[in-house]
């Protein structure tokens, strides 16, 4: 057992009041470094009160940590006769599928269209990891019923890899132009779910304002950027394409692009990467992992390609919008985020190559 799984262990017997914000800084580590002990003993934890919203985070160290043998235990404490029981968060059933437990597989798919979103989130999470082969049609008419609604459940679309080749994507895309922005986070999940094949279709989402890919309050901007990592498109290739949109030395009246749009693709490039920086780890466990350095990231915004001519994203925000415009505000707050997770990540190295620590 790792020492930070040790020290949390410690803060709950304490009965100390621990804010969510830390809780959730202890099991991201524990999370990435621990091993089934550190889940065997966050579980015992979660069970001695299962309905107390801060031992629910302790769910996603279980899940990442956690075996089979494990997930078996989850299911005789959270289930009784095939259902949830009365009290239990949702987020077991993305457990128990992250983990590739079987069992509850039918209860999963029952619990789709159930009237309860967090329930259908949950459901249709752990849903990505089980076999559905059996459910293809079902799964396909649940998503038919529902097609072109505004509203619907939001993470049904996720699912269409599991009847569906990429032939459905500019279906599930010209879905997304009618569908509100606050149902919108699975079919951006679903397109990525076919791969690198569609990181074209991806960028186009993150950058089309009718998608809303920036923190308003939707949450779309976090599945995009885990829809990001699906299909492998980086942050080094959206820096590149917003310079070739904000070429230094042309003058914008020409129209090279509209004010509105260049605001738009900065606000969302901005907002994802403070997500790259938040280093939230991904709800899908086949998802490839974004392993773009910040310190490469940090020289590609902020970094004069000569000392005469200030062609970062910065400069280039001046430019084409004024040196007024609030979004300078937010980048410079976001180079001083920057500066110290280059900081974390010099430490980090220094870590990895010592074996005299223990997390």
């Amino acid at each position: 057992m790792i020492q930070t799984t040790e020290k949390l262990l410690q803060l709950f017997r304490s009965d100390q009041k621990i804010d969510a914000s830390i809780l959730t800084s202890y099991c991201h580590i524990i999370s990435m470094y621990g091993d089934k002990e550190d889940a065997a003993a966050l579980f015992e934890i979660f069970s001695e009160q299962p309905s107390d919203y801060r031992r629910t985070l302790l769910l996603d160290s279980v899940m990442r940590c956690g075996d089979l043998a494990l997930a078996e235990k989850l299911d005789h404490f959270c289930f009784e006769k095939g259902l949830l029981r009365k009290g239990m968060p949702s987020e077991v059933l993305h457990v128990l599928g992250y983990m590739g437990y079987e069992k509850h597989i039918d209860y999963m798919v029952n619990c789709i269209c159930a009237n309860d979103w967090y329930l259908s989130k949950d459901a249709c999470l752990g849903l990505l990891h089980l076999p559905c082969e059996l459910y293809q049609a079902r799964l396909e008419n649940e998503l038919e019923k529902v097609y072109g609604q505004p509203l619907f459940p939001e993470f049904l679309p996720a699912l269409s890899f599991k009847f569906a080749n990429d032939q459905i994507v500019p279906r599930l895309i010209s879905w997304g132009q009618q569908a509100s922005t606050d149902c919108n986070a699975g079919l951006v999940l679903g397109i990525s779910m076919f791969g690198s094949t569609q990181k074209e279709q991806i960028k186009y989402i993150l950058m089309e304002p009718h998608w809303e890919m920036y923190s308003i309050g939707t949450g779309s901007h976090w599945w995009g950027y885990m829809a990001m990592q699906m299909v492998e498109l980086t942050f080094s290739e959206l820096i590149s394409d917003l310079k070739d949109r904000t070429p230094i030395g042309e003058n914008n009246e020409d129209g090279i692009e509209d004010e509105r749009m260049i605001e738009h693709k900065f606000d969302v490039l901005h907002d994802l990467l403070e997500l790259k920086l938040v280093g939230d780890l991904h709800p899908v466990r086949f998802a490839p992992l974004n392993q773009e350095r910040i310190t490469d990231l940090y020289q590609e915004l902020f970094q004069w390609s000569n000392e005469h001519t200030d062609d970062s994203v910065t400069g280039r925000i001046s430019s084409y919008l004024g040196y007024r415009h609030p979004l300078l505000e937010k980048y410079m707050q976001l180079r001083m985020k920057m500066e110290m997770g280059m900081r974390q990540e010099l430490e980090l190295q220094a870590f990895v190559s010592s074996s005299k620590f223990n997390i």
